[in-house]
């Protein structure tokens, strides 16, 4: 008899689970698989939920999803960062001859002093890592503005859990190398990456979901782990023996029954960012020779813009557009307004002009990146330590509420499966 396994979520880490657990059901509220790594076609062109590339190292995963559909591969990407009317390569502590020349002293001098005054502390937040590590030319000018327009907290509220391959710890030979003229930029995470050609980043993920149970437009909206029964939005409820879940974790505890007043304020302290997606396309061959890059000025809502066409290695005489904006999970910004002053900043930035748009659209996920802060970490533990007591185990970047990224997301439903298995499910 097959095990009575029901997962919440046909994102990565759904998939990665439910591949693990023969004859499980999966249950999606949206309208088809993938989560935040679906892709849509819009304009003639593949846009991704914000910015997705394939820059894993993990063998297995590479060894999972390459060969499966056509894929651009980038050697060396070109990332760039704007500020102020200028452009200069990412990241800017790597690169601080592209600065000028009394800005340049500045921030290699306090980045001097840093690595003496410093050495040996450990930082107790975000805002003191970028201190430690770059000195306070660096923090103020660049970091603490980038940290306010994309994740809405404060720097010494934010942890630094999540940096891992993502910011880059301080290493003067580099740093020194990088004051002293232009070098090419080795260090990034993503400095080599794959893409699909055609469909999007979910061409690379699509076949994941093939053979699996799913059944789509299913939200949950209450679940009894007593009588271990999920109840539908469309009115429907499905019993289960064992249940992974993947959705949001303040989600799962809110449509739990009879959680604890400590365990919903856990969940109450858990932030999240909302994104906005103005995709568009401009009648010209090229804009710009990046393949995205990330916006400082904080009168500019977008921080990070990236070319689709650019990652999959098209030329269609077109250039495909997707600048992201990140607000507070709770804001509620007008979006016609959010669409039009995001057009009209990137046509400065990139110099065309509004009749060269051939389209344009503004999509929202109102759930995308977990904020680190420094509530994150002992409220999901407080949250995951009751949940395993009511035998629901949870996946993935939103059921563990932990920032990672895809090839991360999938392996993590993967271990929950078999951990799942290694108890003895029934």
């Amino acid at each position: 008899m097959e095990a009575n396994i029901v997962v919440l979520g046909a994102g990565l880490a759904g998939a990665g689970a439910a591949r693990q657990l023969p004859g499980a059901r999966v249950f999606e509220a949206g309208p088809g698989p993938g989560g935040y790594a679906r892709s849509h076609e819009f304009a003639g062109a593949w846009f991704d939920c914000g910015a997705h590339i394939c820059h894993s190292c993990d063998d297995a995963w590479l060894s999972l999803v390459t060969g499966r559909a056509p894929l651009h591969e980038m050697a060396e990407s070109r990332v760039l960062n704007h500020k102020d009317g200028r452009w200069f390569a990412y990241p800017v502590q790597n690169h601080l001859s592209d600065l000028p020349e009394a800005e340049r002293r500045r921030a290699l001098d306090d980045f001097l002093a840093a690595q003496e005054k410093y050495r040996g502390r450990e930082p107790r937040n975000y805002e003191e890592w970028c201190r430690f590590q770059y000195g306070d030319h660096l923090l103020e000018n660049y970091y603490r503005l980038y940290t306010a327009k994309y994740w809405h907290v404060s720097m010494d509220r934010l942890a630094t859990d999540w940096l891992g391959g993502r910011l880059l710890p301080g290493q003067i030979e580099t740093i020194l190398a990088g004051a002293k003229g232009g070098q090419p930029e080795k260090q990034a995470v993503f400095s080599r990456f794959r893409y699909p050609r055609e469909g999007g980043f979910f061409a690379l993920v699509r076949h994941l979901f093939d053979g699996l149970r799913i059944a789509c437009g299913k939200k949950a909206v209450e679940i009894d782990s007593a009588d271990k029964t999920v109840r539908f939005a469309d009115g429907t409820s499905e019993g289960y023996g064992e249940l992974v879940s993947t959705i949001p974790l303040p989600e799962l505890v809110r449509i739990l029954k009879d959680v604890p007043a400590s365990v919903a304020a856990a969940a109450g302290k858990l932030l999240h960012l909302r994104h906005y997606c103005v995709n568009f396309v401009v009648e010209r061959e090229s804009l710009t020779d990046a393949n995205w890059f990330y916006v400082y000025d904080p009168g500019i809502p977008a921080a990070r813009v990236s070319f689709p066409y650019s990652l999959s290695g098209q030329r269609t005489g077109r250039t495909a557009v997707q600048a992201e904006v990140f607000r507070p999970g709770e804001d509620r910004p007008d979006e016609d307004s959010l669409l039009e002053q995001t057009l009209a900043d990137m046509g400065k930035l990139l110099d065309f002009r509004p009749s060269e748009i051939a389209a344009a659209e503004i999509r929202c996920q109102p759930v995308s990146y977990v904020v680190s802060d420094l509530d994150r970490a002992p409220a999901v533990r407080h949250i995951l330590d009751w949940l395993s007591t009511r035998g629901i185990r949870t996946a993935g970047l939103f059921g563990n509420w932990s920032y990672i990224w895809s090839d991360r997301a999938y392996a993590s439903g993967v271990a929950a499966a078999r951990a799942l298995a290694g108890s003895g499910y029934r």
